[in-house]
């Protein structure tokens, strides 16, 4: 077996900087409206929501720095 780079456990383990900002914002967006509707479910919704987000930002990113990889070395770049 080979070890993993701190980019592929970060995939693996869905712990990407962009998921933990959606995350984060999603939680700032939930408690506005927890405040403003006095409920007290919007943050956990919130914060799922802004976590899926991110996991689909970095999901886009990843696939496409991988196809620019391999069309790097499609012409003969490494």
């Amino acid at each position: 077996m080979r070890e993993l780079h701190s980019h592929e456990v970060e995939e693996v383990s869905d712990a990407g900087f962009i998921t933990d900002a959606g995350a984060a914002l999603g939680t700032g967006i939930g408690a506005i409206v927890d405040a403003a509707t006095k409920g007290n479910t919007a943050t956990a919704a919130g914060t799922k929501l802004g976590a899926g987000i991110g996991q689909v930002v970095e999901a886009s990113v990843s696939v496409i720095g991988g196809f620019l990889k391999n069309l790097g070395s499609l012409f003969g770049r490494k």
